[in-house]
């Protein structure tokens, strides 16, 4: 009984707090969640979601990320009935995606798929420069432009905030370069 005590306070109280106080102390923006908070121009803060979890989007001005399923799924990727969920999903999102403008036969792989865990909050830098002539045509529209010698927005303006945005490879060696969507569109947008 004592030792069952004994270890229920150090494992449910002594050992929880520890870790949490340290945590706070040591990475507050990480054991927060990676929140991305914004002042605006009023004055207020804004928090827009985290760094870690993919958003969507469905509106053309903004760079698309990987399909949010926003949890995985429990079905063996070997079942006729993953791969049958799988088509559907995949013809969905390019009938979606080529409505607004892309050409359905280039659309990138990761833009019809979900990650693993299915919130990855990045895409890969060729897949963020795939959907730029769309973003600069849609936002001109949005903002009245009809032609592009008059633009506000350009390519090479969309260009450099996706390359201010690409994140490198783990320690230099480990995965791959990667874009966070969340941050290229709220800086589009001006947030940032």
């Amino acid at each position: 009984m004592i030792c069952f005590a004994s270890l229920s306070v150090l494992t449910g109280i002594i050992y929880p707090v520890t870790v949490t106080v340290i945590s706070q102390a040591v990475f507050p923006y990480q054991s927060n969640g990676s929140q991305i908070t914004v002042t605006l121009k009023d004055g207020t803060k804004k928090t827009y979601g985290s760094e870690l979890i993919g958003q969507n989007y469905e509106n053309p001005i903004y760079l698309f990320g990987r399909v949010n399923l926003g949890s995985p799924s429990n079905l063996s990727p070997a079942s006729d009935e993953y791969k049958a969920l799988l088509a559907k999903r995949v013809q969905e999102r390019k009938e979606k995606l080529s409505k607004i403008g892309y050409e359905e036969s280039g659309i990138p792989l990761e833009l019809l798929t979900s990650s693993g865990s299915g919130v990855d909050p990045h895409i890969s830098p060729e897949t963020a420069y795939f959907q730029v002539p769309v973003i600069v045509k849609a936002r001109n529209q949005a903002s009245g432009y009809k032609d592009d010698s008059q633009s506000y927005l350009t390519q090479d303006n969309v260009k450099a905030i996706i390359d201010k945005y690409t994140e490198g490879r783990f320690l230099g060696l480990f995965g791959e370069k990667r874009v966070n969507v969340l941050l290229v569109n709220l800086s589009l947008d001006g947030e940032l």
